[in-house]
């Protein structure tokens, strides 16, 4: 007959190593490169997407469709047609972002000549990297808009490389600290963001000597839809960085990734690595643009889900008032859920504040355990991508991770620790 062993004060003391580890980490921007060069193992034939591992024939119709159309762009096939063949044939490699210490929004696709943010964990000395979203890599849009492709790669990038070498690296976690002070909640909205950001950055980007055109059309796309969006990029980057630097610490049942691909949303534990944990991918409930409804959504995607992981976005949703509304919850809701999530979070982050909550530290640390035992689920802010691609965001609202991903975890723990 086994015996079971009583492991808590492990784990407490684990959970506390890896929360402090999180609360330390700080997030800067170092560079901008090619993700071929600038991530290791990044391979020429590989194209990567968000959420957990999938088989291509189980990936959903817009994630495919984005990764198809990425394929042509990169030259790795002459037709989408022809993509699908290469595909199946393992002759186009598709992985996940998380596996190369990558994330990106939505449907996440990224590929060899991508331009990444390089984001560095100077407390820790890990690197994470961020591909910046675009509506045909994000959304699943129609080829046609690979133009935006090309804006960042031959405009904004060369760009913001410079700026960043002129600044010397900007502190991304000092960013996002400050919106959430100013009424991001640093998942669904980055307008405080954007202003500190434009602010720090504009006296160096004048300093770049890029020609008074070339600025011109930087300074049109940060006042854009896509422009505000920003600021998201970096905050997932940042974010990796800040919650790598917690993995890999025996007994710890800290939540270290949470990300989904239209068809499943996964988990990363701490203690157990970098095996993901599974559960049905959930519905989107919120607001649509004219001429869409809830039912063109496709099933929750995207590796944004990092913001929650870290204490931010729908967990911090109280901090932006007009944002709980837009996206289909009230502010009370919004306070409710945030204080739900502190009882099975380690503690509160002393600098993550939020002003409508008398300045209550954002919950840190998920525990999976806490997760089980009390029934409290992750909430996550998210846009909608059209579930037949073809268009750009068509809404925004907000979904619910699923039980069965933390059972799975909690259950693969027990069989390993205990």
């Amino acid at each position: 007959m086994s015996k079971s062993i009583d492991i808590s004060s492990e784990v407490d003391e684990a959970n506390k190593k890896a929360v402090e580890r999180i609360i330390a980490s700080d997030s800067w921007l170092v560079d901008i490169r090619p993700a071929i060069k600038a991530i290791p193992g990044y391979k020429e034939d590989l194209i990567t997407h968000a959420g957990p591992p999938i088989e291509w024939d189980r990936m959903c119709f817009t994630q495919k469709y984005a990764i198809k159309n990425v394929a042509v762009y990169e030259g790795l096939a002459r037709t989408q047609e022809e993509a699908e063949k290469l595909i199946k044939r393992g002759e186009i490699l598709i992985e996940p972002n998380h596996k190369y210490g990558l994330v990106s929004g939505m449907c996440g696709v990224t590929a060899a000549s991508f331009p990444v943010f390089v984001i560095k964990n100077k407390v820790h000395g890990n690197v994470a990297f961020n591909w910046q979203q675009t509506d045909v890599t994000a959304f699943g849009d129609v080829y046609e808009r690979v133009s935006e492709i090309d804006f960042v790669k031959n405009v904004l990038a060369p760009v913001m490389k410079a700026t960043i070498k002129e600044a010397k690296g900007i502190n991304i976690k000092e960013l996002l600290v400050r919106g959430l002070q100013m009424g991001d909640d640093l998942h669904g909205t980055f307008d405080a963001c954007r202003g500190i950001f434009l602010n720090w950055i504009f006296p160096y980007m004048l300093r770049t000597g890029f020609s008074k055109e070339t600025l011109a059309k930087v300074a049109d796309y940060f006042a854009s839809r896509e422009g505000r969006w920003y600021c998201g990029n970096l905050m997932m980057g940042a974010c990796k960085a800040m919650m790598d630097a917690a993995k890999n610490i025996k007994y710890s049942s800290i939540v270290t990734a949470m990300s989904r691909n239209g068809v499943e949303f996964g988990i990363q534990v701490s203690g157990l690595g970098d095996e993901w944990f599974l559960g049905p991918a959930g519905k989107i409930k919120g607001f649509t643009f004219p001429g869409f409804k809830e039912e063109d959504s496709t099933l929750d995607i995207g590796d944004s889900a990092i913001a929650e992981t870290r204490g931010l976005g729908g967990t911090a949703l109280p901090a932006s008032p007009a944002l709980a509304r837009l996206i289909g919850e009230s502010l009370e809701d919004a306070i409710e859920h945030t204080k739900k999530m502190r009882e099975v979070s380690v503690k509160e982050d002393p600098v993550f504040r939020i002003p409508y909550m008398n300045f209550m530290g954002v919950p840190v640390g998920i525990d999976v355990r806490k997760v089980v035992a009390k029934g409290i689920l992750p909430k996550i802010d998210t846009g909608m991508a059209h579930k037949r691609g073809g268009h750009p965001i068509i809404g925004t609202g907000v979904s619910v991770a699923p039980m069965e991903c933390f059972k799975a975890a909690l259950k693969a723990f027990a069989e390993k620790y205990a």
